[in-house]
């Protein structure tokens, strides 16, 4: 008896960490015209590459992606149709927006609800992928607010073994539920038992879910769960996100704030909501994302990013403020915090708004405050992207007990900041730095807020930073194509 519950302890775990590639490739890209016109995050190997691709699909808000069980992209879709590996539409997988998303948005890029579809693997099989999506309707038509919203939820079904490996469509536009839905925040997490789905859709002018359960039989448990804060008509930003260890859902945008959830993933329901309350400040487009242990939530709000302690016994009050957007005077297109998501490496991207050729990063979102080290444009595209993050679920397991120090995370091979060091630390005035030669190169400081107090350009491997007060600081050097070859905290001493 002993044996068999080892060996079943065996394939429940290969089974689980199996399914890690489906998420190791993210694609971005909006125009179509433009060669390259597409970039490619590829996690696989430990190592990001970042790839330059030619695709006739435009991405403008909406993005789907599917990878096999160890990395293999295999399609991906804008919400009007699918495109297969070689970045050609799939056999049967046109016309999938409907409604006003297809004679209005389907003709100049795609869904531009960020959060608008998901696919996912079909519990039990290797090669039968879900692809759940919405159309967008007119059901507020006459009412003095934005009259668009989804009001149907459908999905289609893909088999890769056809077509030689490129995969077809085999079952298309089939309806879940028809109502009216929040204008995004379609998500997806594991089920309790390791195989199956919970997928939840906001309902609209409410504080409704409509819940789903995707099982090797396909959907199942049907229901809607009423909990939390009734959102109104100003929902059309914002990001849903459930915490890697599949306890907690979280829900954010600029005019509703944050509201954090627990979710019971046996049963699929929300419980204990969780407000914390944010003011509106200057922001619009908005995102959210966990940190691999499950503490932190990190809140993108156009030109700032805030940190939340979901350990913490007041959790709106553990609000950190990680920094505030500092665009340097070489970028040309200039881009903001948005749509967020915890990467197969451990690090947080965060793309931004309007057309942008830039990425964020949060190098080590386990890390209390400033020590997250976000990094401003710190991943350059192939390509331009709009609104774009893809969606999906957290197909990485991660450890809980992971802290700041243990917590492993990969590094770009040019990435040269491993190889800088600072000294003295504390200091009482004059800095001095190893690492890479650089005639000339870019120092910043920043206090704990994250706003910066001063740059300078200096030539030398030295620089006095004695007319600070005491106290913390975060330092930043830069090379002269700001590239980040140092970032992190110093204290002076008086």
């Amino acid at each position: 008896m002993r044996a068999i519950l080892l060996l079943l302890l065996c394939l429940n775990s290969f089974v689980s960490y199996s399914q890690e590639g489906y998420g190791n490739q993210w694609i971005f890209g909006y125009d179509s015209n433009a060669s390259p016109s597409g970039t490619i995050l590829n996690f696989n190997d430990d190592t990001l590459t970042i790839e330059a691709i030619d695709m006739s699909m435009e991405l403008e808000g909406s993005c789907a992606i599917m990878c096999d069980s160890v990395g293999k992209l295999l399609f991906y879709s804008n919400g009007c149709y699918i495109a297969n590996s070689t970045h050609q539409m799939m056999v049967n997988g046109d016309s999938i927006g409907k409604d006003y998303l297809e004679s209005s948005f389907c003709k100049t890029g795609g869904n531009p609800l960020t959060q608008g579809m998901i696919a996912l693997p079909k519990p039990g099989s290797n090669h039968l992928y879900y692809l759940f999506y919405t159309d967008i309707g007119n059901p507020y038509e006459g009412q003095p607010f934005f009259p668009l919203a989804p009001v149907t939820l459908y999905y289609s079904v893909i088999d890769m073994t056809l077509e030689n490996g490129l995969g077809a469509v085999v079952e298309k536009n089939k309806i879940i539920v028809q109502d009216t839905f929040a204008r995004s925040m379609i998500q997806a997490e594991r089920h309790s038992n390791g195989k199956d789905w919970w997928i939840l859709m906001p309902k609209s002018h409410s504080n409704c879910y409509w819940t789903f359960r995707l099982t090797k039989n396909g959907i199942d448990t049907v229901f809607k769960q009423c909990v939390g804060q009734v959102w109104g008509d100003r929902d059309p930003q914002g990001q849903a996100v459930f915490s890697p260890n599949s306890q907690k859902y979280a829900r954010f945008n600029f005019f509703y704030g944050l509201s954090i959830f627990d979710f019971e993933n046996t049963t699929g329901l929300l419980s204990q909501p969780v407000f914390a309350g944010f003011e509106q400040d200057t922001f619009y487009f908005s995102g959210l994302a966990y940190s691999p242990n499950s503490r932190f939530i990190y809140a993108s709000c156009y030109s700032k990013l805030w940190q939340f302690d979901t350990w913490a016994n007041d959790i709106s009050a553990s609000r950190i403020l990680i920094g505030e957007l500092t665009t340097p005077p070489d970028i040309t297109q200039k881009t903001r915090f948005n749509q967020a998501r915890l990467a197969p490496d451990g690090k947080i991207y965060i793309a931004g708004t309007n057309t942008h050729n830039h990425l964020h990063v949060i190098n080590h979102p386990n890390c209390l405050g400033l020590e997250c080290d976000l990094q401003q444009y710190a991943i350059e595209l192939a390509a331009k992207n709009i609104y774009t993050m893809p969606n999906m679920p957290h197909y990485k397991y991660w450890n809980e007990n992971d802290t700041c120090t243990t917590v492993s995370v990969t590094t770009p091979k040019s990435d040269k900041r491993a190889m800088v060091k600072i000294y003295p630390n504390p200091t009482s005035g004059q800095i001095s730095w190893t690492g890479p030669e650089e005639k000339a190169v870019t120092i910043r400081v920043f206090n704990l807020l994250g706003q910066i107090l001063g740059e300078r350009n200096v030539k030398e491997n030295t620089m006095d930073i004695g007319t600070l007060p005491a106290g913390i600081y975060r330092l930043q050097i830069l090379t002269k194509e700001r590239q980040i070859l140092y970032n992190g905290i110093v204290s002076v001493v008086k």
